[in-house]
């Protein structure tokens, strides 16, 4: 018996009418079996192969005759002895629906005849032989192929940390060679996060005595850019006879988007609790410091200047206002009226943060303002321009040096002219004159690996508690939505320097805006969006309808499905939105969306779904509706999609 390499270089699904005609075909068929488009179609896929090797025409036909559902056409099948041996075989599965037959092919490639003798106690027919090992190359290609497209890496791992697997996919994942892992495992344990180093051994130890499989989780460093990334580990321990641990067999899965993603709607939930909280502490802090302003005010109006005392209070006055007015920054920016554009000069802006911004970096951090004197008036959200500077602060601030400066330029812009010559980016032209705001910092600078990705979202060089990845990115957000832009520039141990540039307001924005269509919330009463929202539960306090309120719309709720049927039959103006809150998937929700179809069948309907999983919604609670909301998503995002489903067919007359 000769060894020969071997391997599935192709497959294909073919179509046959019931003359055994190619009636369609992958292109892959093309490439198989080296013949051109045109002399495939409409043809018998039996001549085609006649056409490849003596006989194969003939005894496909026959075997396709015979009903059977697989069949290899090998060098057995190409009839004479003195011809040619055919450099690969093809492998046949077919399964008849109606009068058309699906096939699919696979072409199997050798180096020569497979068998050349026979084993007298298994079979006299070397043919089975043959069939035998091709079984054995379409295993081992499909396992191949599995391994190829499997989304994680499988690998052999010894006891002392070294590997004697690990599969191609480990170079895609971590952008590093495997085989330089397979002798070395002080160089595994080295690319394992270094908080997460000891875990890790920690963890094997303890599953040392055990025999069943178990699972980690760590994150590891990418050796190439230094980036991070989570790693779910499925492993099972290795024993020889004697009981001695071999090693391990196991599975790496990159999990970094779930793992990040879960942990920021655990932030969240966390921080929407929060400010609950400190909204009340905020606003209890201020009324004391207004206590004591007002004590400190009386007792200093009432004592002449030169008593021991006079200075004391004075100073006592001016701390409690300066905390009054950090109070008063902190309530503006945690307040909830983010988006409500005005004119704003950034000057004074610039001026009013630089009580917070004092307070963000280390003590003995100098901020040099250079502003210019020009009133620049801009059309943004003062809350949103005020946390662009904050996150520019708080992403300066770890990488200051120890005597650390600060440098915060404005300048305007003229329109026509290009700015930002040696950013990132590259110049840029501005058609309209504007603001441009320069933040700069005499940190460590940004290296040349992480700067085409740092307003990425969830991109961040800060360990996982220090930082969530969006501070640039939202900076970004917001400035494109104001029809501005940001860049930078950079030199490591010099600092970086973010450049903004704002436009100019000419003060028609207010008067496109109206003129674009008039806000939902400002329509005459008669024209104001009325939404009909039911629940088996008390609805009127939850955050969504306080929300919905909020917009100014008519909002109607109800309780008990008997209510609800009375209102529609009396009232005389229909609802533009049914919102079904289905609480634990309402039984009563498919036969109230029957009854408005009945009454007022240009209703539209919209699901909020609350306390189950939205795939998990029976087909009979969905087939009507317009929108299905989660109420795992922000209230305020829910209402927008509420108000984007009421706005496309509304009318204004």
């Amino acid at each position: 018996m000769s060894q020969n390499k071997k391997h599935i270089t192709n497959s294909c699904p073919i179509i046959l009418d019931s003359h055994g005609c190619i009636f369609e075909f992958h292109e892959n068929l093309i490439d198989i079996l080296s013949i051109p488009k045109h002399r495939l179609i409409d043809q018998n896929l039996g001549d085609v192969l006649e056409r490849l090797y003596p006989n194969w025409g003939e005894r496909f036909q026959t075997l396709f005759n015979s009903g059977k559902s697989h069949f290899i056409l090998d060098a057995s099948s190409s009839g004479n002895k003195s011809t040619t041996s055919p450099p690969f075989h093809l492998e046949f599965q077919l399964i008849e629906q109606g009068d058309r037959v699906f096939i699919t092919l696979s072409k199997i490639e050798t180096s020569g005849d497979l068998f050349d003798g026979s084993i007298k106690d298994l079979l006299d027919d070397p043919t089975r032989i043959s069939q035998l090992f091709l079984r054995l190359q379409r295993a081992e290609s499909r396992l191949e192929s599995y391994m190829h497209h499997f989304p994680g890496v499988f690998f052999y791992q010894r006891s002392d940390f070294s590997f004697q697997y690990i599969s191609p996919n480990f170079e895609r994942l971590l952008d590093f060679e495997p085989n330089r892992l397979l002798k070395s495992g002080s160089q595994f344990l080295g690319m394992i996060y270094d908080q997460d180093r000891d875990f890790f051994v920690d963890e094997l130890q303890k599953h040392s005595s055990g025999k069943k499989s178990f699972t980690l989780q760590y994150r590891m460093r990418k050796p190439k850019d230094d980036t991070v990334i989570y790693l779910t580990d499925v492993r099972s321990p290795v024993y020889s006879a004697s009981g001695i641990l071999l090693g391990y067999e196991g599975v790496w899965l990159d999990t970094t988007r779930q793992i990040i993603a879960e942990r920021k709607l655990t932030s969240t939930a966390w921080k929407e609790n929060l400010a609950m909280l400190t909204a009340g502490l905020v606003h209890d802090f201020s009324n004391v410091m207004a206590g004591i302003y007002a004590l400190s005010e009386l007792y200093h109006s009432t004592i002449k200047e030169g008593h021991d005392m006079y200075e004391g209070l004075g100073q006592i006055k001016k701390s409690s206002m300066e905390a009054r007015k950090l109070v008063r920054r902190i309530i503006d920016i945690n307040r909830e009226e983010a988006g409500q554009k005005n004119y704003h000069d950034p000057k004074k802006l610039i001026y009013e943060q630089l009580d917070l911004l004092k307070i963000i970096f280390p003590r003995g951090t100098q901020i040099e303002l250079d502003l210019c004197g020009d009133e620049i008036p801009v059309y943004i959200d003062d809350v949103e321009f005020r946390q662009i500077l904050l996150n520019l602060a708080m992403n300066s601030k770890d990488s200051l040096k120890k005597e650390g400066c600060i440098h915060i330029q404005t300048r305007k812009i003229e329109g026509g002219t290009k700015i930002f010559e040696n950013t990132q980016k590259g110049a840029q032209s501005v058609h309209k004159p504007g603001i441009q705001i320069s933040f700069k910092d005499n940190g460590t600078g940004i290296p040349e690996v992480y700067r085409d990705r740092i307003f990425n979202s969830f991109f961040t060089t800060k360990e996982i508690h220090k930082g969530s990845g969006f501070g640039l990115y939202n900076i970004q957000r917001m400035l494109l939505a104001a029809d501005g832009f940001i860049d930078f520039e950079t030199e490591e141990n010099n600092g970086t320097v973010f450049h903004i540039f704002l436009p100019e307001a000419d003060f028609t924005e207010q008067t496109a805006k109206s003129e674009a269509g008039l806000e939902l919330g400002f329509l005459p009463p008669d024209q104001r969006p009325l939404v009909v929202i039911y629940c088996s539960e008390d609805a009127s306090q939850f955050d969504l309808v306080s929300m919905l309120r909020s917009k100014n719309w008519e909002v109607i709720v109800f309780q008990e499905s008997k209510k609800l049927e009375s209102y529609l039959k009396d009232t005389r103006r229909f609802p533009n939105l049914c919102l079904l809150i289905d609480a634990e998937m309402d039984s009563k929700v498919p036969s109230i969306c029957k009854l408005f179809k009945k009454i007022h069948p240009d209703t539209l309907f919209a699901l909020y779904a609350m306390g189950c999983n939205p795939d998990e919604i029976p087909a009979s609670h969905t087939e009507d509706m317009a929108l299905i909301c989660d109420s795992t998503v922000n209230p305020k995002k829910t209402v927008e999609s509420l108000e984007k489903l009421i706005r496309s067919p509304l009318t204004i007359e």
